[in-house]
């Protein structure tokens, strides 16, 4: 089994470039390409042709976990479009900025309420709503060819991935507390 390095990573993993795949068919085809390139079956191998198999089995891996997450997904969707995208830039939507705002002063509130493991679970449900939404919002832009707005929308499911990231940090001190 060979591998093209210039292939995308949609390509290598036989998948149609969309914002929705098939999780299933993403990790099956995972599966079999790291068991092709597992540095194991290069035992006998030159150094060159165990080097390569090592450097590949890495790019599977980077693929696979591109793809896998949703936002990375929609970042990467965007740069294969040819569209420039700039982690640290910010969105220019007042409204998403005020939005930001206040699910930052709910988290640190949750620091000082009775149940903040339940106001937590609150924000997270928020989360999930607006993941659903921009994860909508982003697969008809992309699929119009709208790549700068469908660019600010990923700007904004990278913003909802932060603040998740943050509240399951929280909960884990929570929980060491606890135990």
């Amino acid at each position: 089994m060979n591998h093209d390095s210039k292939q995308n990573y949609f390509e290598l993993f036989g998948l149609p470039v969309e914002f929705q795949l098939d999780t299933r068919l993403l990790h099956d085809n995972h599966q079999k390409l790291q068991s092709a390139f597992h540095p194991d079956r290069f035992v006998n191998a030159t150094d060159q042709e165990r080097r390569i198999a090592v450097q590949q089995a890495s790019m599977i891996n980077q693929a696979y976990d591109t793809l896998h997450n949703p936002v990375q997904r929609a970042r990467y969707m965007l740069r294969v479009a040819g569209v420039e995208t700039n982690d640290s830039q910010t969105t220019q939507d007042a409204s998403f900025l005020m939005e930001q705002i206040e699910m930052r002063e709910e988290l640190d509130q949750c620091r000082s309420c009775q149940d903040p493991m339940r106001c937590c679970d609150h924000i997270t449900g928020k989360l999930e709503q607006r993941s659903a939404q921009y994860a909508h919002q982003f697969t008809e832009l992309y699929s119009a060819g709208r790549y700068d707005e469908a660019n600010q929308v990923s700007r904004k499911m990278l913003f909802v991935e932060r603040v998740g990231e943050q509240i399951d940090e929280y909960q884990l001190e929570i929980e060491e507390k606890l135990f």
